[in-house]
């Protein structure tokens, strides 16, 4: 695994931690996230094309050659946006949960899967069974400190991680994990609240 992927994965926990620590004191709020998305996306347009050179250089350190062509800042704009869709759709402590499972299930299923990874799944020959299996499991109990039910959780994780395995693609675009993930945990949740 590459010190990049490395990098990757260390910017979305601390991220997916600070956005939960932050909103849960009171520190952010739905409107300053939304004003985040906004300046991503503006950033994002910016950056593309070439206009801000210094915060390109930044994202090479944490993003994919492909992803900082294409479409720069893409995993921390859409962990956002999967994060304030979250957070206006559900409860609190149902939606820190499912950004629990995306920040940990999501960062340690790459690791994990990338380490040591056998069995390749049928939806998406690049994941991993045995990624998928240790996000659920570690994501677990970092979720239970805001959704206390184990067997909620559990099925919380896997849905979350299921999201995590296709490419799904709308009009040709594909959704990013970082979307889905947060939100399907908080549905999934919700069924048991």
């Amino acid at each position: 695994m590459s010190h990049l992927e490395y990098r990757r994965q260390g910017l979305h926990v601390l991220y997916g931690f600070a956005l939960v620590f932050l909103h849960y004191h009171n520190i952010l709020n739905e409107g300053i996230i939304l004003g985040i998305i906004l300046g991503g996306i503006g950033m994002s347009i910016l950056v593309k094309r070439r206009k801000l050179s210094p915060i390109r250089r930044v994202l090479k350190i944490f993003e994919r050659d492909k992803h900082l062509n294409d479409f720069p800042g893409r995993g921390p704009l859409f962990f956002t946006i999967g994060s304030y869709l979250s957070l206006i759709l559900f409860e609190p402590n149902i939606a820190y949960a499912g950004i629990m499972i995306l920040t940990v299930g999501d960062a340690s299923s790459n690791i994990i899967g990338r380490h040591f990874g056998r069995i390749k799944t049928r939806l998406n020959p690049k994941k991993n069974i045995e990624g998928n299996l240790a996000g659920i499991i570690l994501a677990i109990p970092f979720a239970y400190y805001f959704f206390p039910h184990i067997y909620a959780l559990a099925a919380a994780s896997t849905v979350g991680m299921f999201l995590e395995i296709p490419n799904l693609k709308i009009f040709g675009f594909e959704i990013d994990d970082n979307l889905i993930i947060p939100i399907g945990a908080s549905f999934t949740l919700t069924l048991f609240a």
